[in-house]
């Protein structure tokens, strides 16, 4: 019965303070709605985590390697939905080329070796962004005669056209931390052209990137609200499916210019299980 009292009273003041009207701020203006539960102020001012000091004395063993992720896949959708911005959340590749225009995240040109030295310029990038297409009409003369012509019809390329990146990464092992990691360098953006070859578009160098995309987040696979991921995070965490391309080697030589179709496939498998067991080797007991 005591206990029922103590309830029914913490209720009742509950109830109490409980107020439906809404709230003044300091200068007497009505507070704005918050469409969610919590004021989500972190991701405005979260920061990357600094890289750890890398000596070139204790870089032991060092592999470049070249990944392709298709945001076909399923594990990728985080990376390619919304296709428009909404809600506050925006795909990677918006993300991505929003901060270009806006000057936080500067665009490379695609080049063999990718050195990061040709930026682009602002008439550069929206150039990359254009796509062309050639379209035939019928078009009937003033005699009556009837001719095809060919028309050229330009366009700014959509994020959502964008439908697969190329993360160029280094996998060391630090011997003072006795620590083997990856670390990304840079990011192409790759999209199909009108005849159906998927190019890529432009480069971005990550390391000066990540501050930008450590302030983009979007949800993970499952939708828990309160578990949104930076892109920072997501790429760092390795929350992505992706495909070995290309892994340093004599012939300097991508995977597809020497096997072709499930050959490639089983290629990329190999090498990816030989860095792994590498990092096995490593440790003996």
């Amino acid at each position: 019965m005591f206990l029922f009292t103590i309830l029914v009273v913490f209720s009742a003041v509950s109830y109490a303070q409980y107020d439906p009207t809404p709230r003044k701020n300091a200068s007497g203006e009505l507070d704005k709605p918050d469409a969610n539960v919590v004021k989500r102020n972190h991701y405005k001012e979260r920061l990357p985590i600094q890289y750890p000091p890398l000596r070139e004395a204790d870089l032991m063993w060092q592999k470049r390697v070249w990944r392709e992720i298709d945001f076909v896949q399923k594990q990728n959708h985080p990376f390619y939905f919304p296709v428009e911005p909404k809600y506050g959340r925006a795909s990677f590749a918006s993300v991505v080329i929003d901060s270009i225009k806006s000057g936080n995240i500067v665009a490379y040109e695609h080049n063999e070796p990718m050195l990061y030295q040709l930026p682009m310029t602002p008439p550069q990038f929206e150039k990359s962004l254009t796509t062309s297409r050639t379209m035939s009409t019928i078009e009937q003369a003033a005699d009556g005669s009837q001719r095809t012509v060919e028309k050229t019809i330009e366009q700014e390329m959509a994020p959502s056209d964008i439908r697969r990146i190329r993360l160029m990464e280094d996998w060391y092992f630090d011997k003072q931390r006795s620590m083997f990691e990856v670390r990304i360098i840079g990011i192409a953006f790759i999209a199909q052209d009108p005849d159906g070859k998927m190019t890529p578009k432009f480069w971005i160098y990550y390391p000066h990137a990540r501050r930008a995309l450590s302030r983009a987040e979007n949800l993970a696979m499952g939708g828990n609200r309160a578990n949104s991921y930076s892109y920072t995070t997501m790429l760092e965490k390795r929350t992505f499916s992706g495909l070995i391309t290309k892994v340093d080697n004599v012939y300097d030589r991508y995977i597809n210019s020497y096997t072709k179709q499930e050959e490639a496939l089983y290629e990329a498998e190999r090498l990816k299980r030989e860095i792994l067991e590498f990092e096995n080797d490593l440790w003996e007991y």
